[in-house]
């Protein structure tokens, strides 16, 4: 063929193309996925968090042990409403892929509502999530996970062996709001000396490992909040009862602040993706537009991934003005039960 033969040849099979491509694949509908809305960024490393945390299971301790009398039916967030008068509000961690940090920040808020609605002199404070996710990435986690992400283990060890840090303007560290630059930073560089002194000043003083979903029940029953991780994904309307169907995959950290018994037992599991995420009746309660309830065996099968940890004794902030020196005495608080 000659050269001319040949681009007049390349000519009609290109036109010949384009006409197909008009004709079909032109007027097909563009593929519909439904992923979730907002980033994500729990790891999976079973290895990595056997090593990071060596307690006892939840199993072992005297909330699991002890025979339950109470409801079936048990919301913290009415612990926040007696406390705060409301539900805590949403939260969004926007782009940025620190759930796990948004999670436990989640279940320790609720297990401050907890506390002081149980008695003890404190006063609610928001935390700051990107502390806690920064903290488990570098601090605990050695900086080895590119990009976004952490485990539920590394979060848990990062709140028990250093802590919390509220809301506000420490030093030269801005928290006073949530900002996805600043949270992706943190999450790379770690946190500075001042921070992690801050932190120590609020430790969670017992985390234990969640794997059952009858111990998840105990624990929330008693009072203490867990942050669930694993690879479950769910549609993103609720039905009539509130409840999402599992769906897909998502490597994420919520955190579960309510169970349900009845015809239909399960647990409420609290997002952060902000409160227009899900839609739909909210369910038994009326929990927080940010979450949605999940099925009893969806989530056994949640926490079977053996990286979700319930929390108790987070020492808290001091709710009196006292001198200078007492204000930095942390707040004796009984640890979980074992």
């Amino acid at each position: 063929m000659t050269t001319r033969n040949k681009l007049v040849a390349a000519l009609l099979a290109g036109v010949a193309a384009f006409v197909g491509y008009l004709l079909n694949d032109y007027q097909k509908p563009t593929p519909v996925t439904d992923p979730p809305p907002r980033a994500f960024g729990w790891v999976r490393d079973p290895a990595a968090v056997a090593a990071a945390l060596d307690t006892p299971p939840f199993a072992a301790t005297e909330a699991f042990r002890a025979a339950y009398f109470g409801p079936d039916d048990v919301f913290l967030w009415d612990a926040c409403k007696a406390v705060t008068g409301d539900l805590l509000p949403p939260r969004d961690q926007g782009q940025v892929g620190c759930c796990v940090g948004f999670g436990v920040a989640s279940a320790v808020e609720h297990l401050q509502c907890v506390q002081i609605a149980a008695g003890s002199k404190e006063k609610y404070r928001d935390l700051a999530p990107e502390v806690i996710y920064a903290g488990s990435r570098v601090e605990v986690g050695g900086g080895r996970i590119p990009g976004d992400g952490s485990l539920g283990a590394w979060a848990a060890k990062f709140v028990r062996d250093w802590g919390v840090v509220p809301r506000g303007v420490h030093g030269s560290a801005d928290l006073s709001r949530y900002d996805e630059g600043q949270c992706r930073r943190l999450g790379a560089s770690g946190l500075s000396n001042d921070l992690e002194e801050l932190a120590r000043l609020h430790p969670v003083k017992a985390v234990a490992r969640v794997t059952t979903w009858a111990e998840a029940q105990a624990a929330v029953r008693n009072g203490y909040p867990l942050a669930v991780c694993s690879g479950q994904g769910f549609t993103m309307q609720r039905d009539a009862d509130g409840f999402c169907r599992p769906q897909g995959s998502w490597p994420h950290c919520m955190a579960l602040v309510g169970v349900r018994g009845g015809n239909r037992p399960g647990g409420f599991l609290l997002n952060s993706w902000g409160p227009a995420a899900h839609t739909g009746p909210r369910g038994a309660g009326n929990p927080s537009p940010a979450g949605f309830w999940a099925d009893a065996k969806v989530m056994e099968r949640m926490l079977a991934d053996g990286d979700s940890w319930a929390f108790s004794g987070v020492v808290g902030f001091p709710a009196r003005s006292l001198d200078w020196y007492a204000l930095r005495q942390p707040v004796a608080l009984a640890t979980m039960p074992r």
